[in-house]
């Protein structure tokens, strides 16, 4: 099938993503404590850390020069950086997890085979889609943000944070692509649940949440260097704390999400369509 289907013109394949957009939308918008909780939990994950650094430690400023000593990253305040990265990590997960439960909705519903069949095709409907976890991520990511520094007195326009939301709308389009490959994975082995939580937590090692990936063994920091996630938390990081750019400077960070951003997209759907031809061609991409 051609890209663009020629029984429907450019016109109709943009209302089916705005459509699949709308509809999200307004899903979303009847479970209201959904919403609540993206904006709450990066600021749980982000408070147990930060409290039992401070425990442990005796006291805010102990707690620091103990991140420094660990870290080598001499007078980064080490709550705007994990604040920072538990944001960053809550929005990637949720870029991934949407589309693979997504997914996994339609097939257990037995409509997933039927949006798949209709005369638009079906990059459309995960454009609307992505369009959907788009504008989800970016709105849970500052209120998250932001509360998060208001909870623990950080100055939430510390840095250069312009710099650090561009960085995020681009940044999160080679995780949309990845999240094509999870998709793929979930046409295949028919779980989501299980599949996310296996990966999850390496995730947020890997993307240095907590921790710079310098701390970790070698083996680790190779899985976090092929990862767009640690690029994109990191160059964050970097430009609301005007921390040292881990790749020569800003211009070579934002080198390589670009080039995540071209790369990831393509492979990532490359993989997914040929994963639902193999369903197609077997049981069916709606089978339960």
């Amino acid at each position: 099938m051609s890209l663009l289907s020629s029984k429907v013109g450019l016109r109709e394949h943009l209302g089916v993503v705005w459509g699949t957009f709308i509809v999200r939308i307004k899903t979303i918008s009847r479970y209201k404590g959904m919403l609540f909780m993206d904006i709450l939990m990066p600021i749980l994950f982000a408070a147990m850390p930060i409290l039992l650094g401070q425990a442990l430690a005796g006291s805010i400023s102990a707690a620091s020069d103990n991140f420094e000593q660990n870290t080598g990253l001499i007078g980064a305040n080490y709550v705007a950086f994990i604040i920072i990265g538990a944001n960053v990590f809550s929005t990637v997960t949720t870029s991934l997890w949407l589309f693979g439960f997504f997914i996994r909705r339609e097939q257990t519903l037995g409509t997933l085979e039927s949006l798949f069949m209709t005369p638009a095709h079906q990059i459309t409907i995960l454009a609307g889609l992505t369009l959907y976890v788009e504008v989800r991520s970016i709105i849970t990511f500052i209120a998250g943000y932001f509360f998060g520094c208001l909870l623990f007195n950080i100055n939430p326009l510390q840095g250069q944070a312009g710099l650090a939301f561009g960085i995020l709308l681009i940044g999160l389009i080679p995780i949309y692509g990845l999240s094509f490959l999870l998709g793929a994975l979930i046409l295949k082995i028919k779980q989501a649940n299980s599949l996310l939580n296996t990966f999850q937590w390496f995730l947020g090692i890997i993307m240095g949440v907590f921790f710079p990936i310098t701390v970790l063994p070698v083996f680790f920091q190779i899985f976090a260097y092929i990862f767009p996630g640690f690029w994109l938390n990191y160059s964050i990081q970097a430009a609301l704390m005007d921390l040292k750019w881990f790749f020569f400077n800003i211009y070579g960070h934002l080198a390589i999400i670009f080039a995540f951003a071209l790369i990831c997209p393509l492979i990532g759907y490359w993989i997914f369509a040929k994963a639902e031809a193999r369903s197609k061609s077997g049981e069916g991409i709606g089978q339960f």
